[in-house]
């Protein structure tokens, strides 16, 4: 028979074997029931969130903070997790927005032809030609970031 004993803490190794057994046993019932019953609206929470967000990405130890998280990992751990959990995810969330991926389409679709087309114009004879076509292509894609909305 185990004994009872005090400790303010979980061991780490207890505390993380008790995350994970309760996330798979409650977890997806959880988390299904806290975004039907938010509370705020992500969307308008997010919004007025913006400025602050702004000024927090312009502080030294946010961008530190980045730079030691990517250092901690490799390209193996990257590996794993991505291959992993992101295959399926991917499909499945593009799928699943296909009305998304349908707008962006159907904006984005003409606005590049029409810049392409203009590119297409250029002479392509000599090496400069090819330059001067690829600067204005350079120029014209980000003259039309953010245009297709």
């Amino acid at each position: 028979m185990a004994e009872a004993r005090v400790q303010r803490l979980l061991p780490p190794d207890e505390w993380k074997k008790r995350q994970i057994e309760t996330l798979k046993s409650v977890g997806a019932r959880n988390y299904a029931q806290g975004i039907s019953m938010p509370k705020k609206d992500p969307i308008e929470a997010g919004i007025a969130a913006q400025a602050r967000y702004e000024e927090q990405m312009k502080k030294d130890e946010v961008l530190k903070r980045r730079e030691a998280a990517l250092k901690a990992t490799n390209i193996n751990e990257w590996y794993a997790y991505a291959s992993d959990l992101g295959t399926n995810r991917l499909v499945e969330g593009v799928v699943k927005r296909e009305k998304k991926v349908d707008k962006f389409v159907k904006g984005w679709q003409p606005l590049l032809l029409d810049h392409v087309s203009k590119i297409d114009e250029l002479p392509n004879v000599t090496d400069a030609d090819r330059e001067e076509r690829m600067l204005e292509n350079l120029r014209g894609l980000k003259a039309l970031k953010g245009k297709w909305r």
